[in-house]
């Protein structure tokens, strides 16, 4: 056997002969690092590298399917149904109301949020771990969309949705251009057609680019896009490629859009094709209910019947098939009228176990079923449901406010204010009449406030006018009542401490504690079970106290007093702390209840004034808050008749005049007539009925009188006194009496002021007599009759008048009482105003009036009318300055707010195409209440500002807001720093000048 003959090793490079510092080691003839540009990481998602470098053959179609599919899209579905069956409204629907179109809606926020964030998650890992050419990548989309929509983030869902719609669209095998809308047998088509040809065809995988139309329709609708969405239905209406399997979720859609806009009878027939089509049995019997409701509201009673029965038949769950008896129930009083029929349905419903939990509310509807023929009877229903125990907070809620409504209806104030205030304790943020309640409850606490008042001024009242020895007596003995009352008081406390499962304050609670309370496990009854009576005393009385033994102690502690208990303890007028609730019972006597009362002069003169402006305010309150105008003339008859002589009897007559007229009392409208006529012919409600004032209400007139001032005003400003007195005496022959009429008269008194010119013993006799007369003629305007004082105050100051004349400013402001009403204020030099903008500015201008020469022509012979000097030019405040940064400026003149939202749009969506790069930002911009603008912001220099407004101006009017007339807007630019000014002056008027000026080649 041959040896193997060793061979020498190749020789390793000296240092010399190494290889390049770049080139790697080698062994075995493979390098032992890779080179840098073979290091770098392709950091793409595995779903774009799999598009890029793997066939779609059929072995990976069907792994990639199959992964996609059962790996990340079956969990993160499982996930999402199990999130959104386990919300609903836990029974707390108000029933007596339309129910929400859904059982968990957006707003009441019942979703998981975690939960969602997972299924988003899952959802993405599958898009982005998965080849992007398998059949479930839409689903997972879809499924990330719905995510994101319970969530309530509508921008995110709305935008997948779209990207669903746009992405997955059908293509054309020549060009693969995406196909978005196609013109097919003369119909517009955007849906993606699906093959269900034979058996097998109903098994095999539905694109979920249709189902993401609806799901984006219902996305707009909580954003309120209510218009996209009607158009994006229609299209799907009509669309000959529309699935039919989604014929039901269509119908449903367009029903839900009828329905969240108030279009209630249009929401109907789609809502019956919904209802036919579902297989879901919970939506269907919560659609079959609202149906039935939308049947009462349109007062088709067979209709309505015929639905809730359907409800029934639908077994839903308990409360939704209880409230369906409980509606038929009500059906068949109204259609039948047989109450009694009614009544024996509810009380067998009553002994039934399966209702226990809803005797509350079978006894709150006895009651509203007994209103308003047996008020009686149904307060006793409403009380007894109360005392039921459930934990059904939407039903105790209703409950209470039905007790408020009827003690409102019975116009027991007092007794509503309590109700009402239990309601507002207990309802949800979203119970459909909170806000009634939140003002019925408010109005009310003025109203027992004032009758508090009241009752209390005539106890004192009544005291004061005995004799000594009878008030001393009366006192004596109110004395003796509330020491024994106390004693009584102490005894009971005592005695309850000693044995608390007595305590009938806790037995007795009308609230309902009970239904609350813990009980045994036992089974046995709460109030035969000792240990579990004096454990809830203990509780009660470690977090309430110790209560009296007294019904609806919780709201009889609000501190209001009753005005029809005429024993309850009176509270002294102005009385010391000592005397009053600090006093101890013991020491109570009749001396110190006599502290307080009105026995003085001044006194009793100020208990009579707070007697009778509590009166007035309640007149007020019936009428302004509670829209009680039978009330509110009773209360101001009962202010005449106890006090005939009143400082604001006027006001008093003419309330009673407009009261009965509304209600078509002609006698006695007449009489109050003629009282404030006769009586009180000087003051401004006689000239309100004598011109006929009250056709202002009309809103056509009251905008063309508001015009009117608003030009003479504007004449005024201008310098033009000629033509502003010209306006105002055309306005007074055109609409007599108006309600602008103070203002017109001032107006004309500061324009006779500006131009009169007829001095004897130096005083300006037409100015003083001009302003004498706004004063007489509205004296319970205090508005006008503080500036007509001002006025009078300026005619005091002679020596200065002319110069203040030469510099008077006049200072525009919103009045709320209509729609562009002014009030005029000025200022004064003798009153040492701080220095606005405009001084500052024509300061040096300012100064150069010669104030010394026009004195002296007014002490001559030959007066100078003020009229005639030339006002000073003022001073441009604006300012050239390139390198500022600028602004674009489209400013609209009598442009609704529809088209200007709209212009909003357009140009941001025309910057987003246009200059992306840009980031040019848009926004709306109120100067003046007549001056709306758009803001394009921001540019660096006037150049490039310039060459952006040439590009707009052109394609505004043809291509970006084609809907809005070229004359009823105008495009400028402004600097930073002139726009700060302007802001500041709102002198848009004057800047235009400049910009005109500097800017715009003539």
């Amino acid at each position: 056997m041959a040896q193997h003959t060793p061979q020498r090793k190749p020789q390793q490079p000296t240092s010399q002969e190494q290889t390049p510092d770049n080139a790697p080691r080698k062994l075995f003839n493979k390098p032992l690092i890779k080179p840098r540009e073979s290091r770098v990481q392709d950091r793409r998602p595995p779903s774009e590298i799999m598009l890029e470098k793997k066939r779609w053959n059929w072995k990976r179609k069907f792994f990639q399917n199959m992964a996609t599919r059962f790996n990340y899209y079956f969990h993160a579905r499982v996930k999402l149904e199990r999130v959104v069956a386990t919300v609903s409204r836990d029974g707390q629907d108000n029933y007596n109301v339309l129910l929400p179109f859904y059982s968990a809606s957006l707003q009441n926020q019942g979703y998981s949020k975690n939960e969602l964030d997972s299924v988003i998650e899952k959802t993405n890992m599958a898009i982005q771990l998965h080849d992007p050419r398998g059949k479930w990548i839409d689903d997972c989309f879809l499924l990330m969309g719905r995510a994101y929509f319970y969530e309530g983030d509508l921008d995110n869902a709305n935008k997948t949705f779209q990207y669903i719609n746009i992405t997955f669209a059908p293509k054309k095998k020549t060009d693969y251009k995406t196909v978005i809308g196609a013109n097919e047998q003369d119909q517009f088509s955007i849906a993606t057609r699906e093959k269900r040809k034979g058996f097998f065809g109903r098994f095999k995988h539905k694109s979920a680019r249709n189902d993401a139309f609806l799901w984006r329709a219902k996305t707009l609708l909580e954003q309120k896009e209510y218009d996209e969405v009607q158009a994006l239905l229609n299209i799907l209406h009509t669309d000959p490629n529309f699935p039919h399997r989604l014929d039901g979720g269509l119908a449903e859609v367009r029903a839900y859009s009828n329905y969240v806009q108030g279009r209630y009878e249009e929401t109907i027939d789609p809502m019956k094709l919904a209802i036919a089509k579902s297989r879901d049995k919970v939506a269907k019997a919560r659609m079959s209910f609202i149906l039935g409701q939308l049947y009462v509201r349109q007062k088709h009673a067979d209709s309505a019947l015929t639905q809730f029965k359907k409800v029934i038949s639908l077994k839903p769950d308990p409360m939704m098939d209880f409230q369906a008896r409980l509606q038929i129930a009500k059906m068949n009083v109204l259609t039948t009228g047989k109450l009694d029929e009614s009544m024996a349905v509810l009380r067998k419903m009553m002994r039934k176990e399966r209702f226990s939990s809803f005797r509350d509310a079978i006894l709150y509807t006895m009651g509203t079923l007994h209103y308003p023929q047996d008020p009686a009877a149904a307060l006793n229903y409403m009380q007894l449901s109360l005392k039921e125990p459930s934990n059904n907070q939407v039903q105790r809620t209703l409950t209470y406010k039905g007790i408020a409504d009827i003690y409102y209806d019975q116009r027991s104030y007092l007794d509503a204010k309590k109700y009402y205030d239990s309601t507002a304790s207990v309802m949800t943020a979203d119970f459909v009449d909170a806000a009634t309640v939140q003002t019925r409850k408010e109005v009310l606490t003025d109203v027992a406030e004032k009758l508090a008042v009241i009752h209390r001024e005539d106890s004192l009242q009544r005291i004061a006018g005995m004799s000594e020895s009878d008030r001393n007596i009366f006192l004596e003995k109110m004395a003796g009542a509330l020491r024994v009352a106390a004693a009584e008081k102490k005894k009971a406390e005592a005695m309850q401490a000693a044995n608390p499962t007595n305590n009938p304050a806790f037995a007795m609670n009308n609230n309902g504690v009970n239904a609350y309370s813990p009980k045994e496990a036992a089974g046995d009854w709460y109030f035969y079970n000792p240990s579990s009576k004096a454990a809830g005393f203990s509780e009660f009385k470690r977090r309430w106290g110790t209560r009296q033994a007294v019904d609806n102690w919780r709201r009889s502690q609000n501190g209001v007093v009753n005005a029809a208990n005429s024993n309850a303890p009176i509270e002294m007028l102005d009385a010391p702390k000592e005397t009053a609730d600090n006093l101890s019972p013991d020491s109570i006597t009749g001396a110190k209840l006599a502290v307080g009362l009105p026995l003085s002069k001044e006194s009793f003169a100020q208990s009579v004034k707070k007697n009778q402006d509590a009166w007035f305010d309640l007149g007020k309150l019936y009428h302004d808050k509670l829209d009680n105008r039978s009330l509110a003339i009773e209360t101001y008859d009962t202010l005449l008749l106890k006090h005939p002589v009143h400082p604001r009897k006027p006001e008093v007559l003419y309330s009673l005049y407009i009261w009965h007229g509304k209600m078509n009392h002609g006698a006695e409208a007449a009489r109050y007539k003629d009282l404030v006529l006769n009586q009180y012919g000087n003051t401004n409600f006689a000239d309100i009925i004598r011109s006929g004032g009250l056709n202002d209400i009309d809103v056509e007139k009251k905008k063309a009188i508001t015009n009117a001032y608003n030009a003479a005003y504007t004449a005024f400003r201008n310098g033009d006194f000629a033509g502003a007195m010209a306006q105002k005496k055309q306005a007074d022959s055109t609409f007599g009496f108006n309600f602008l009429q103070p203002k017109f008269d001032l107006l004309e008194a500061m324009i006779i002021v500006r131009t009169d010119t007829l001095y004897a013993n130096d005083t300006l006799q037409l100015s003083r007599k001009a302003v004498e007369g706004v004063i007489a003629k509205y004296p319970a305007d205090n508005a006008i009759r503080a500036q007509a004082q001002t006025l009078l105050d300026v005619l005091n100051h002679r020596g200065e008048l002319v110069d203040y004349l030469a510099k008077l400013e006049l200072k525009k402001s919103a009045d709320g009482s209509s729609v562009v009403d002014e009030n005029i204020s000025m200022r004064y030099p003798w009153q040492n105003p701080q220095p606005v903008l405009a001084d500052r500015l024509n300061g040096a201008k300012a100064a150069s009036v010669d104030s010394a020469k026009i004195n002296t022509a007014i002490a001559g012979k030959t007066p100078t009318p003020i009229a005639t000097i030339a006002p000073v030019k003022p001073i441009t405040p604006y300012k050239l300055s390139a390198d500022n940064p600028f602004f674009v400026v489209l400013s609209f003149q009598r442009v609704s707010k529809e088209l200007m939202d709209e212009g909003l749009n357009q140009f941001t969506r025309y910057n987003a195409s246009k200059h992306a790069n840009d980031k040019i930002e848009v926004g709306s911009f109120v100067l003046t209440p007549n001056d709306i603008m758009l803001i394009f912001r921001l540019f660096p220099n006037e150049d490039k500002a310039l060459a952006y407004f040439d590009e707009i101006r052109d394609e505004a009017s043809v291509n970006i807001i084609p809907r809005i007339r070229s004359t009823e807007y105008s495009f400028f630019v402004i600097s930073r720093d002139n726009f700060i000014l302007l802001n500041s002056t709102k002198d848009l008027t004057g800047y235009r000048k400049f910009f005109v000026d500097n800017y715009v080649t003539q």
